[in-house]
This record gives C-alpha cells, structure tokens and sequence, in this order.
C-alpha cells in the first residue's frame, strides 16, 4: 500500500491565518480543517477561491461546503492542464451556486459533468463559455425542491400512474422493482435526499399494503387475514384499488368538497409544535388565564392587510393558519390587520373573506386590529412608564444611519434617555395631534447590542393624520405592524403564530413586547412561503399591468391572484392539494409551475364531466347513409365515474370535427384522418373513410367526404381494432344538436421568463402570445345539464357551509360568553372600545353567493384541455327552476377558459 501522507499541522500561524480565512469565506469550523489538513484539497480551494474572488462573495456554509465539492468534480486537484472544465466553465457553476441555483453536492457534480459531455457542442468566448442556460438548469435539478412530506406526495401519485398498467406492485414483494423505476418514472426524483427517499419509499408501501414482514412478500398469516378481506385495498394485493385509496381524501367525485389538508398536519415540522398552554411564560398565572380561556383548544389567526387582492402565495398561509386549527378542532380567526387607513378599501375586505370561503374555511371570528386601537395604546403608554419606549423626533434618514444604514453597529438615538415623564407627555401630545407626520414616532426601548436588527429600537407607533374606515378621524397615531401583531395575538390568546420565514428574526421582539408588558406570550412558528416560477406577486407591479392594459383586470386568469385563479376555474381542492403536496419546508425555494398544473389534473380528473368541445370546426359529411340518417348514442359522463350518469349525443349525416385531425398531405406518423384514411368517431358504433373533401379558392378544406364503414362502405365487411384507426371526438352539424360558444379563451405564461421579478424592466419580458381566443367552437348539447346540475349542486352546498358557519360562529360568541374574559381577551366579536366605531354593518358578512360562479362549472374537453365557464357567461337556464327543461335562452353567451391542458396534450400546437 502507499505510503500516507503526513497530516498537515494545524497548530502554526500559517495555518490558523488559513482556517480563517475558510471560515471568513463560510466554511464551519470543521469543513475548514478537513480541507486545510490536505495538502491538494487546500490548494485546490485556494485556486478556486482565488480566480471566483470568493473571499469577499458572502458565501453561506452550504454554499462555501459546495464549493470544496466542486474543486474535486473538476480535477483541481490534479496537475496543472488536467482539469476537466475551464476557468471560464468553473465560474459558470460557480456563479450559479451564488446565485442559489444549485443546492446539493448531487447538482454540482450534474452540472460539471453537464458542461465537461457538451464541450464539443458549445463555443467558448472568454466568459462566455456558450451554455444554454434552460438545458442546464433542467439537467442540474434547478428549482427541483422536496420535502419528507412532497416526496410521499410525489410516489404516490408515481404509483397511481402505474395502478392502469401491469406495473404496479401488488405487495412488498415489488418493493425493489419500484425502488430501481422510480427514478425513470420520476426523474426529478434524482435530486432528492436519498435518505428521505428511501423513508418515502418504505412509508408509500406500509400505507398501501401494510406493515413489512420478513421476506420480500407480505407474512403468510398476514396474507391469509388479508385474503378474508378481498375487498378491502390494505395487503390485499389489489394495487389499484390501494393507489385510489390514497387519494380518497382530497379528491373526490364533488366539484364543490375542499377537505382539510391532514397531512401536513400529521406528519413533519407542523406536527411536533407545542401542545395549548407548553408556550413558556414570565408569569405563572398567565398560562392559567390562557388555559381557562381556551380550555386547551387551539386558536390560529389569518392576519392579512387589507390593501390588496390575495395572492397564491396567501392560499398557503390560509391553509395552514386556518388548516392547522380545524385539524386540532381548534378556531382560527380572520384578523383584518387595519393599521394604515390611506391603503385600504372596503373592496378588499369583502375579497379576502370571499377567498378564505372559497378554500373551503370559516372564520371562527372575524376581527380587526383597529378593535383594539385604545387597548394597544394604552399599552404603549404603559411600554413608556416602564422606560421602555420612547418618543423620537429623528427623520427616517437619521434613523436609518444610526441603524448603521443596514451595515450594522447600530447608535443610541440622541432621544433614548430622555426621562419617562418626558416621553409619556410625548406619546400624548402624538396622540392629540401636536406633531406632523414623520414629526414624531414612540419607539421601542430594546438592545442595541443585539445581533438582530429587530431589536434596534423598532417603530412602534407613527403619525398619520388620515380618517380610518372603522374609527373616524378618532386617532392621529397608529400602531406599526411589530407592535400592534404580537399583542393582538395575546389579546385573541392565540396558541400558534404561524408565518414565513422573513419574520423569523421578529420572533425575538415579539417575545420581547410580550414580556415587557407581562401579557400572555403566544409562541411564533415560522415557514416558507410560496414562491412559484414564471409570475411574480407584487401588487405594484400587477397593478401596472393592470393600469396598462397588459391583463384584464386584477383577476385576469393569467394572474396569480386568488381571484383571478377562480375566475381561471381553478378548483379550491387543488389549491389544497398543491399546498398539501409542497408539505411544509423551512427554507424558501421556487416551485415549478408544473407542479401545481399537476395538482389541478390531479383533482379534475375524477371530478370533471367529459364533454365534446371542438375548437376549429370543420364540416364532415358522410355519403352513404340518408340524409334523414340520426343515431341516438348514450356515453357516460365520465368513463370512471359511472354515478355521475350519463347524456345522450346524436350522430347524424353530418357532424363537426377538429380542424387539425384532418390532414390533406398527412406525415407518416400522422394517425388522424386523411384521404384514404379511417378514423372512429368517439361513441359512434363505426369507423368512417376519408373518400375526398372539398377546398376554397384559397385552398382551405371547406368539408370532408366520408363514408360509413358499416358494412356497406368501399372496406365491405371490415372490422377495425382500436390499432387500426385512432379516435377523434365530434359535434352534430344538425341546427340544435350542437351550442355554439362565443369565445374559448387559451392562457399561457403571461412572461417569456421562468423568473420574471429579476428581469430589469418586467414590461419588457411579456408574452405577447399569452392569450389566444377561439370564435365559433361547438359544444355537445350535454353541456346544458351537465352546467344546471353542477351549479344546483354547488348552491347546495354553499347553503350548507354557510348555515354551519353562522352556527360555528355564534358556537364560539357563546363559548367566550360562558368562559368569561381573559386577561386581555376580547369577550365578544363587537367592539370593546369607546372610540372604535361599531361595525355590524361594515363587516364581510358569510354568504352562500360567495361560494358559487360561473367557475364552477367544469369539465374536461376531451383530447384537449380542462375548460371552465368564465363570469362574462350568461346561461339562462342556470336560473330557473327543475321543471325546466335545460338548454339554450335567447340572449345567452357562453365564455370559456381553459384550466389546465391534459398531460399528453400538452405539446399539441393550436395555431
């Protein structure tokens, strides 16, 4: 064996000056040494660090550790011309691990090896070293992120596509085929953890076919109680009535159930928190109060500003704030967070609780910052009797560079010292009006010798000299959000405080706030938010796209409002079924909008009616049958749904297919319809023949000839197998046999960019094909009732849910009542305060409208795409009673909006 080296000492000034400067870079302590302790990895890092100016790049320790990595995958530590990528290629991965683009060691390995097999197809001009940034990303994992809880998620609906095939495991016996196919039937799965894999995997099979056994198959005792229960789906060997089990509770046969997602709860970091009442608190006899007002239940709180329309991002914290709660039988309150009376509008308010309904949640309470405007003021002057807040006079330029201008070493504000009378007289004269806005502002007295920037002295409360909705021109001073949130949620005895991320380092004066006054302190859990490719969320800048005439309106369906996600016909169980799928992560990453348009498939492939929608029609008529020729045809209305009926169509002489199914100069792997060529009309009891067709002056095919191979055709007695023709689906020509649609309206990415928030100018980076609108499709007359019977359906159950949200309301009024009040708990939903308005009249009341629209008529367009009806529509028949037979009404309009495309369609080309 050769001869180890020596370790390198580590004890010498040269290599302490080295391990500091690891570490400077972002190494830990350890990753330091190791490299430091080897002479070829040393030098390797040190040429790295060197030619990419690491020293001063602000690694993070991940980001520092993938570096070292990278030195190895590119032969840095082999001699001097036998690297396996240039510097120029280095860099490239270099830049994009600062850039947050690649995350694991496993993506920087794929991303060398990516730009060492592409040498030869790419020209390299200095820095330019010619990559195609879309092909690298995708071969690196890019924005590929997974948690315990998505990877579950994940392999199973890997193994609902298997349940229709002869692929699918049957017991544990297939455990080790799954294991080696599931990279190929998920290749993303590749830049998972391994470790939280394997768990995933031993998890999926557990759920499915019971607990593991010895062998590779299931126990033979287990087998045999297993056997004298064949119908069940657990260790029955029955793969595919396992895998529907899996998805039994979120998707369902009903357009209109949102059940709760359980398994974030369940499983993972939200289900390890505190227990009611485990929150530590200064006083002893703070928990008891908690306790004896909640008597052990959970209560969460949904805090939005109501200065704007919610966006996806606000489903997430929706579904966990008032998901969290309904999964423990606990309450969750819509807290209107109404502290800048110049941004908000009554319009926001009425959306927001709409949005919160139609997720399929009920606000226990419905309350406002601005209920507890005296409360909080007075605990401001008690924070300032304390000595600690005081009144500062600095303006925001000032105060900013004694914060050390977001540099650090913060400075005491020349106002910090001043004698508590002085700031209590102060605060007063704020609050009566004596200062201008920006003359003044209380601030909270904290640590300046902190760390966290959170408690360099934070703004408490500002002047504002503007009229509030609620309160009048009552107040001159209103609460900052630091100030006013953590004491609310004392006041509402909030159990778990859930939000992002990026209030991480406010948990610290949160806590402090609470403390200070010795209130209840609730406990602050944070979470990544939802951050998805190809759209941003600001509202500034959808607001310019909206003021511009880039979209049509706030809830134009290529938008990531909430509402315009309801307008698009985006089912509320998918919205669920996204944030359920995601899990929980405590570390912010970009989700690929093909998850999401995975979900929505997800939950409308059991729930959406298969109707016949051709978009371009084009004329077939077919000659060897009567003109008189009619045949009543019966299909169901969703193939694997049969309770969900069925309709009749009419297959006439003439009928209406998809301009693109006919080809008059076909490829060769054109299986459709050409001159010569058979196709079967979906339903129909026969295949057809294209025997000629006709064209215009221009040469557009006006009709196509056919015949009827029943028997009598030019084929005689031929029988077709489904490999012989393809199927194709129609509409009657017959007047009355087939709805005409005004438009059809296709959505795209509205921006040509995966990351559009970085582009400099976003008005640039717009897609001009983003909206495409079809005139003159045709529908099958089916569409009718199956529209009547969906809205009747869904005004049914917004009747119900809004009748069990008045009780649960009053349920929890009575419960207050009878508990009595809590310190600092409010003892009802009206408003406990002299100068607080009483506002009966302008809270969002719960209504059964809110819940049903147009939207939410559904169904797929079959071989084409999920449709939705869009608000612009008038259908007449939708209003009026059962006696009624359903179908078209002078004056009605029927508008479209494709949902989501059908997973393979999703290359077809519609130009």
């Amino acid at each position: 064996m050769p001869k180890k080296s020596a370790a390198i000492d580590l004890t010498t000034p040269e290599s302490i000056a080295l391990l500091e400067r690891y570490q400077k870079i972002g190494l830990n302590a350890s990753r330091s040494k190791d490299v430091a302790q080897s002479a070829k990895s040393s030098a390797a890092f040190r040429r790295l660090v060197e030619e990419n100016d690491l020293d001063t790049a602000g690694l993070d320790e991940k980001q520092a550790g993938l570096c070292v990595d990278l030195t190895k995958e590119v032969g840095y530590e082999n001699a001097i011309g036998k690297e396996k990528l240039s510097e120029a290629e280095v860099r490239y991965v270099v830049n994009a691990i600062k850039g947050g683009k690649l995350k694991s060691a496993d993506q920087v390995k794929a991303a060398a090896q990516y730009l060492e097999s592409t040498k030869d197809s790419r020209t390299v001009s200095g820095n330019d070293v010619g990559v195609n940034a879309e092909e690298f990303d995708k071969s690196c994992g890019v924005g590929v992120s997974f948690t315990p809880e998505s990877l579950l998620s994940t392999l199973e609906s890997y193994m609902q596509s298997l349940s229709i095939g002869s692929d699918a495991p049957a017991d544990w016996s297939g455990l080790q085929g799954f294991r080696a196919n599931m990279k190929n039937g998920v290749p993303d799965l590749r830049w998972a953890s391994g470790k939280d894999l394997a768990v995933a995997v031993e998890n999926l099979f557990g759920k499915l076919f019971g607990p593991k056994t010895a062998g590779a198959g299931a126990n033979p005792a287990a087998k045999d109680k297993g056997a004298k229960k064949a119908d069940t789906t657990r260790g029955s060997g029955n793969a595919k009535a396992a895998v529907e089990s899996l998805t039994s509770a979120t998707l369902t046969t009903d357009p209109t159930a949102t059940p709760n997602p359980t398994s974030l709860f369940s499983e993972g970091f939200l289900s390890k928190l505190h227990k009611p009442g485990e929150n530590p608190q200064i006083k002893p006899e703070l928990k008891e109060k908690h306790l004896a007002w909640t008597k052990g239940r959970v209560f969460t709180r949904f805090p939005p500003e109501p200065n704007g329309y919610l966006h996806i991002g606000h489903a997430k914290a929706i579904t966990i704030d008032f998901g969290y709660a309904k999964y423990h039988n606990g309450c969750c309150y819509l807290r209107f967070d109404d502290t800048n009376p110049t941004a908000e509008e009554g319009v926001y308010f009425d959306s927001i609780l709409e949005m919160v309904r139609w997720l399929g949640f009920e606000p226990w309470k419905i309350t406002y910052t601005s209920d507890n405007f005296q409360k909080l003021f007075d605990f401001a002057v008690e924070l300032t009797k304390r000595g600690k807040a005081f009144v500062c006079h600095c303006d925001q330029e000032t105060m900013a560079a004694a914060k050390g201008s977001g540099k650090g070493n913060p400075q005491p504000c020349p106002h910090r010292d001043r004698p508590v009378e002085e700031n209590v007289r102060e605060f007063q004269a704020m609050k009566d009006g004596k200062y201008p806005e920006k003359g003044a502002c209380l601030r909270m007295k904290i640590d300046l010798s902190s760390g966290n920037p959170y408690m360099w002295d934070p703004v408490c409360y500002r002047v504002k000299d503007a009229p509030h909705h609620r309160t009048g021109t009552t107040w001159k001073i209103y609460p900052a959000y630091d100030f006013a949130h953590p004491l609310c949620d004392s006041l509402e005895n909030i159990t778990h405080s859930l939000c992002t991320l990026e209030f991480i380092d406010a948990r610290a004066s949160y806590e402090w706030l609470c403390d200070a006054l010795e209130v209840y302190k609730p406990r602050q859990y944070e979470t990544a938010r939802l951050q998805l490719q190809g759209t941003f969320l600001s509202k500034r800048k959808i607001r310019t796209l909206v003021e511009k005439g880039y979209v049509h309106g706030w809830d134009d369906p290529r938008l990531f409002t909430l509402i315009a996600l309801r307008r698009r016909g985006i089912p509320p169980a998918a919205m669920l079924r996204f944030v359920e799928e995601l899990g929980v992560s405590l570390s912010n990453s970009e989700i690929k909008l093909v998850r999401f348009e995975h979900a929505i498939r997800q939950t409308l492939e059991l729930s959406a009616a298969r109707l016949f929608l051709v978009l371009e029609p084009v004329k077939l008529t077919i000659t060897n049958v009567a003109d008189e020729y009619s045949l009543e045809l019966e299909k169901l209305i969703h193939p694997k749904v049969p309770d969900l009926g069925k309709v009749k169509c009419t297959f006439t002489k003439s009928v209406y297919i998809e301009k693109d199914d006919f080809r008059v100069d076909p490829p060769a792997d054109f299986n459709r319809l050409a001159p010569g060529k058979s196709v079967i009309l979906i339903g129909s009891p026969f295949p057809i023949t294209c025997t000629d067709f006709k064209t215009d002056a221009e040469g557009k095919v006006t009709e196509i000839i056919c015949a009827l191979e029943d028997g009598t055709g030019p084929s005689g007695d031929r029988k077709f197998k489904g490999k012989d023709a393809s199927a194709i689906h129609w509409v009657s020509a017959q007047p009355g046999r087939h709805v005409e649609v005004d438009e059809v309206r296709y959505f795209e990415p509205l921006f040509k960019s995966d990351d559009p928030s970085k582009v400099d100018n976003f008005e640039t980076d717009i897609n001009p094909d983003s909206l495409k609108v079809f005139k003159g499709a045709l529908l099958e007359p089916a569409f009718y009732p199956v529209a009547k019977k969906l809205i009747k359906d869904a005004k049914a159950e917004a009747v119900k849910r809004t009748k069990a949200a008045a009780s649960f309301a009053q349920d929890g009024v009575d419960a207050n009542t009878s508990a009595g009040v809590a310190q600092g708990a409010p003892g009802s939903a009206k408003s406990e305060t002299a100068t607080t308005v009483p506002h009966d009249d302008d809270t969002p009341v719960a209504t059964a409208d809110q819940l049903v629209g147009m939207e939410c008529i559904r169904f797929q367009g079959m071989r084409l795409a999920y449709f939705a009806v869009d608000k612009e529509s008038v259908i007449g028949c939708l209003e009026e009673d059962e006696s009624k037979e359903a179908g078209p009404r002078p004056g009605d309009r029927i508008v479209l909006n494709k949902i989501v495309s059908l997973k393979e369609e999703k290359s077809k080309k519609l130009a």
